[in-house]
C-alpha cells in the first residue's frame, strides 16, 4: 500500500543516455527501478542495489540513486559498503559518483560500480541476502543554478546565443561559490590582448568586483604578463553571471611574441 507522505519517484537518465535509450529501454527501468527502490519521504537520499556478480576479479553491482530533497544533487566521493541481513559488513570501497551527474529531484538515476577484489570479504555472494548502503556521512553537491544578469545592450542575438551555450558547457559551480572562465583572448595587430570572461556568483547575495588580478603564463610557469586592474561598479547579483573584457596592453608584456593557443589565464578573485 503506497503511504500517503511517499514521494512520486521518476526515473532519471543522463543527458548522454536519454538521447540514445529506445523506449523499451526506458520502460524496463522503469519495471525495475519499482520494484528495486523503497517508498522515501521528502528529505531523504537513498542507495538501492539491484544486482551484484563477480567480473573477473572485481565485483560488479547495479544501483539506484533516489533523490528525495527539493533541489539537485551531485554526489562525488561516497563510501559504500555492502552488508547482509545480520548487518555484517562483507565489502567496502568509496567511489567518485560525480560522473553520474545532477540528479534531479524526486528521482532515481541508475548507476554501475566496481569493488575491487581487495575490498569484498567473502568469497561469495547471497543472491538474496545482501544490500548497499551509505557508510557515513556522503558528499552530496548543490550546484548553482546560474544565467546571466544582463547583456551588453548592443549585442547581437548571435553573440548572446554562443555566451549561453558556453555557460552551459563549463562546469557547474557549487552554491556559494564563485568563479571566472575565459571566453575568448584574441590579440591585435597592435599587439593589444583582449580578453573576455564570464564571471558567476553562485553566493546568495550580490557580490562586488573592485579589484581583478590577472597573470597570462605558459604551461612551465614563463610569465607572459601580469597585472591588477581596478573595476569600477562592477557588482553580480546572486545566481547570476557576467560578461567582462579586459584589454591587455602591448607595453606591459614580457614576450615580444605570444602563442595564446599555448598561454593559460591565471586569476585570483577579491573585492
Amino acid at each position: 500500500m503506497q503511504d500517503k507522505n511517499a514521494l512520486d519517484i521518476k526515473l532519471s537518465l543522463a543527458p548522454e543516455v536519454e538521447v540514445v535509450m529506445s523506449e523499451v529501454q526506458r520502460d524496463y527501468l522503469e519495471e525495475e527501478m519499482a520494484e528495486t527502490i523503497p517508498q522515501m519521504e521528502k528529505g531523504q537520499i537513498n542507495i538501492s542495489g539491484v544486482y551484484a556478480y563477480k567480473d573477473g576479479d572485481k565485483l560488479e553491482v547495479k544501483f539506484y540513486i533516489v533523490n528525495g530533497l527539493n533541489q539537485e544533487i551531485n554526489l562525488e566521493k561516497v563510501p559504500l559498503k555492502i552488508i547482509t541481513s545480520t548487518g555484517e559488513e562483507i565489502a567496502y570501497q568509496v567511489f567518485d559518483l560525480k560522473g553520474m551527474g545532477n540528479i534531479p529531484p524526486c528521482s532515481a538515476r541508475p548507476g554501475k560500480i566496481y569493488f575491487n577484489k581487495g575490498n569484498v570479504f567473502i568469497d561469495e555472494i547471497k543472491h538474496d541476502d545482501w544490500k548497499l548502503v551509505f557508510d557515513g556521512n556522503m558528499q552530496a553537491v548543490k550546484y548553482a543554478d546560474i544565467e546571466f544578469e544582463k547583456f551588453p545592450e548592443d549585442m547581437t542575438e548571435k553573440d548572446k546565443n554562443a555566451f549561453n551555450e558556453f555557460l552551459k558547457k563549463i562546469r557547474k559551480i557549487e552554491k556559494g561559490q564563485f568563479a571566472a572562465n575565459v571566453f575568448t583572448m584574441l590579440q591585435y595587430k597592435n599587439g593589444d590582448i583582449l580578453i573576455t570572461l564570464v564571471l558567476r556568483n553562485g553566493a546568495d547575495k550580490e557580490v562586488e568586483i573592485e579589484k581583478l588580478p590577472l597573470t597570462l603564463e605558459y604551461e612551465n610557469k614563463e610569465i607572459i604578463f601580469s597585472a591588477i586592474y581596478t573595476l569600477e561598479d562592477f557588482k553580480i547579483s546572486a545566481q547570476k553571471a557576467r560578461i567582462l573584457s579586459v584589454v591587455v596592453k602591448k607595453d606591459i608584456l614580457l614576450k615580444d611574441e605570444v602563442d595564446l593557443t599555448k598561454a593559460k589565464l591565471v586569476f585570483n578573485l577579491y573585492n
